[in-house]
């Protein structure tokens, strides 16, 4: 199991796609379904009211995948529950969750995480905030549209510091804030890169 993390536009999901049709593993992508997606408006237009709901669906969601990898034998997340508390964090201090609502998200948290094997690799893909701010508008999702640079700043923050302290498995911390995939040169730059990290760990 790969998982790539990082922050919000980094470009997880166009990674996961190209390692997909170059590995041959299977991409499970965080937003495959329509409650998802519904959950994901709802939050951006009232967070007080939708945080804990989609913290724990967006949770939920991310341990079904991990389980059906678990059962197929190999997989590829963009984004999974080992770094899934970052955002809940933010939440609550800024207040949009209660501290019941965090702790009971916490408990949740903390459960699943026993029950996972941990991953082969984890994938961080890094770059400043407003790499990722022009990235975000560049996709153009309506729902992101509320989204600040302060957010992204603060998310950037505690990733950082997530990464620093990561255990779970061997990782690799890629600088895409002078990458584009979507060139040959660094598509297969990453390709080949990824290709002998994950060639050491299985």
């Amino acid at each position: 199991m790969i998982i790539i993390d990082g922050q919000i536009g980094v470009g997880k999901t166009t990674l996961g796609k190209t390692l997909e049709d170059n590995l041959g593993i299977p991409l499970y992508r965080e937003l495959s379904n329509s409650d998802t997606i519904t959950i994901l408006d709802n939050f951006y237009n009232d967070k007080k009211r939708w945080s804990f709901t989609s913290q724990v669906h967006f949770l939920v969601h991310r341990f079904q995948m991990i389980k059906q990898i678990q059962k197929q034998g190999e997989g590829i997340l963009d984004r999974s529950i080992f770094g899934d508390s970052i955002f809940a964090e933010v939440l609550y201090e800024e207040q949009f969750m209660t501290k019941e609502e965090f702790n009971t998200y916490d408990a949740l948290l903390r459960g699943m995480l026993e029950l996972v094997a941990p991953p082969t690799l984890l994938i961080y893909l890094d770059c400043n905030a407003d790499t990722a701010m022009q990235r975000i508008k560049e996709r153009n999702r309506e729902c992101e549209k509320i989204i600040s640079v302060d957010y992204l700043e603060k998310i950037n923050t505690k990733y950082l510091k997530w990464y620093e302290h990561y255990n779970y498995s061997p990782k690799l911390f890629i600088d895409t804030n002078n990458l584009n995939i979507y060139t040959e040169k660094d598509k297969n730059y990453l390709i080949n890169l990824i290709k002998q990290h994950v060639a050491d760990y299985v």
